[in-house]
């Protein structure tokens, strides 16, 4: 069975923040790419930030810069779950833990906005024959996803959610570059998530793990229930979720990152009877310098299944999940996503849920 990494699952999660999200409180179908493959949920999830729970979203744990996401995507170790981090090269740059960007950081490391653009664009047009134009993302963080989004149509427009204005503003001032008027197409919001948008949304979505900041099943389906009120019909809600027997597992996992330093995935404590789940993010860099606790998360590790109950109880009409294919080399995942209504039980893995309205 292949197993996918760790680090790449977790660090898929959030951006900066955790505590925000708190609201201030084999049927299977055509693949889809999704992620780089070989980053762990641990990697994902660090990427977003600590405080993302809830309604705020500054870093993806509240907000996207330190999530499970950034697990996910960038581990390279070879668990299906999580997907290859895709580096960028930086020229003779040299990282030390002077004058080093967590923000950064955890974009070069986590975040592969191109394949979750394609996945949610194919998932949408596969169901309706036409791209959509209207995004939200939920604890957006750096807003990263959201440009990407921009420059694929001068068509497209977005809506961004966190509480947390430090990354809000990182991400405005460095990756809306080369699009033309790109803030009268895109919306940064600092407001809670569970705030209604401006325009209802075709697709939204809360990567990262950010939404796990909800650790109480109450309070996960109200924030659902306003997700199915506020999307235009025929849309849906994608998110992910990571999980595995490694997932609640007192761990750490490195990943060589190419633009020249690691990324680790720490998976600090999970306590069984209340399912609280604390994770971090560190950076250690070439010259033996260490930026630790970059990123902090303080969620619950929800199971799959129950979540797609709340899901249904909030109303959706339809809960689907989508799972990683297996590369050739037969352990690591292929970046490739399909609808499964069985999945693999590997010992870790991220997958996306595609709740439709």
């Amino acid at each position: 069975m292949a197993k996918k990494n760790q680090a790449t699952a977790a660090a898929r999660g959030g951006t900066a923040s955790t505590t925000a999200a708190k609201a201030r409180s084999k049927p299977a179908t055509t693949g889809v790419a999704r992620r780089a493959a070989g980053a762990s949920p641990a990697a994902r999830a660090g990427a977003k930030s600590a405080s993302k729970a809830g309604a705020t979203s500054g870093s993806k744990s509240g907000s996207k810069s330190g999530s499970k996401s950034a697990a996910r995507a960038k581990s390279g170790a070879a668990s299906k779950g999580a997907p290859k981090p895709k580096a960028k090269r930086t020229g003779r740059r040299v990282f030390t833990r002077r004058g080093a960007d967590r923000h950064e950081l955890y974009q070069l490391a986590v975040q592969s906005p191109d394949f979750d653009v394609d996945f949610l664009v194919a998932t949408y047009e596969r169901a309706h024959g036409v791209q959509p134009t209207h995004l939200r993302e939920d604890f957006c963080g750096t807003g990263y996803l959201m440009s990407e989004w921009a420059r694929r149509s001068a068509d497209n427009t977005a809506e961004g959610y966190d509480i947390d204005p430090e990354p809000v503003e990182w991400g405005k001032a460095r990756n809306f570059a080369g699009l033309d008027a790109p803030f009268e197409r895109v919306h940064l919001h600092l407001e809670d998530v569970r705030a209604p948008s401006r325009r209802a949304p075709q697709v939204r979505t809360a990567p990262n793990f950010s939404w796990m900041i909800f650790k109480q099943r109450t309070e996960l389906l109200e924030y659902f229930r306003r997700v199915h009120a506020d999307l235009a019909d025929g849309g849906f809600f994608a998110f992910d979720i990571y999980g595995g027997t490694e997932a609640s597992e007192a761990m750490q996992e490195k990943r060589s990152i190419r633009a020249g330093f690691t990324y680790i995935w720490d998976q600090v404590e999970y306590l069984p009877a209340t399912g609280d789940y604390l994770c971090r993010i560190h950076f250690h860099f070439k010259d033996g310098t260490k930026y630790l606790r970059a990123f902090e998360y303080q969620w619950r590790l929800w199971n799959l299944p129950e979540v797609v109950d709340v899901a249904r109880e909030a109303g959706f009409a339809r809960v689907e999940s989508y799972w990683e294919g297996t590369d050739e080399d037969g352990t690591s995942g292929n970046g490739v996503f399909e609808l499964d209504e069985r999945g693999e039980n590997c010992p870790a893995w991220v997958t996306w849920i595609v709740a439709w309205k």
